[in-house]
């Protein structure tokens, strides 16, 4: 597992590679390879790692220079096909519907315990997307629920039958934080035929953004049903 940490707080570093390394020790089966953690305080020496073969990056919403949602769309670019975690001490339903939209695979708080943090890594690590349970709580709160919606416990049953493998494949992509163009590359597909797949997608579930979706499904605890 070859992880990029991207944060100007430097106590913070080995603290973050001990809960790696503890999640991965926790892994059934462990990881081959182990870990390999790089850290770096801002995205000019990250850059430095742009071309390498990465899993994983951790990425601080405070930066000095360039920060926030603007420096997770560099990371994206830089890292093309990454997954891309962010990490922050500020909390808040916009700032962290921002970020989802944005495509991040995940946003974990500071604030968070050992023990939350691991969790929240984990999922990450695994390629799953992590958002705070208030979060979720918040967002379905101001959704709202149509007459005609399907409910949280029948979700998984409707993405099996209801989704194409195709669509599936595509949603379990874009929840994981990857944009469009990287779909398209790992699908061998056409980028506006992701776009297609998205919109249909979209449609069925009754959303209308790609946070939206991702509310959805980890709501209804219906990721293991877009697996092939």
């Amino acid at each position: 597992m070859r992880v990029l940490l991207i944060d100007d707080h430097e106590l913070i570093w080995n603290g973050t590679r001990r809960l790696l390394e503890l999640v991965l020790q926790q892994t059934p089966g462990g990881v081959p390879g182990g870990l390999e953690f790089h850290a770096v305080r801002d995205l000019t020496a990250a850059a430095a790692f742009a071309g390498q073969p990465l899993d994983l990056v951790l990425l601080d919403y405070h930066l000095p220079g360039l920060g926030g949602v603007a420096a997770l769309r560099q990371v994206q670019a830089d890292f093309e096909g990454v997954t891309v975690c962010m990490l922050s001490a500020e909390l808040g339903a916009p700032l962290i519907r921002e970020v989802l939209d944005a495509g991040a695979a995940g946003f974990i708080p500071k604030s968070y315990g050992e023990a939350e943090m691991a969790m929240a890594l984990r999922l990450v690590m695994l390629n799953k997307v992590y958002a705070p349970a208030e979060f979720l709580f918040n967002e379905d709160l101001l959704r709202g629920r149509e007459s005609d919606e399907v409910g949280s416990e029948q979700l998984a049953s409707f993405l099996r039958s209801e989704l194409s493998a195709r669509q599936r494949q595509v949603l379990a992509l874009a929840l994981q934080g990857l944009p469009n163009k990287s779909i398209a590359r790992r699908l061998d597909i056409a980028e506006g035929t992701v776009k297609v797949h998205l919109s249909m997608v979209y449609k069925a579930l009754g959303v209308r953004t790609r946070v939206a979706a991702l509310c959805r499904v980890l709501q209804a605890n219906a990721a293991e049903a877009l697996q092939a």
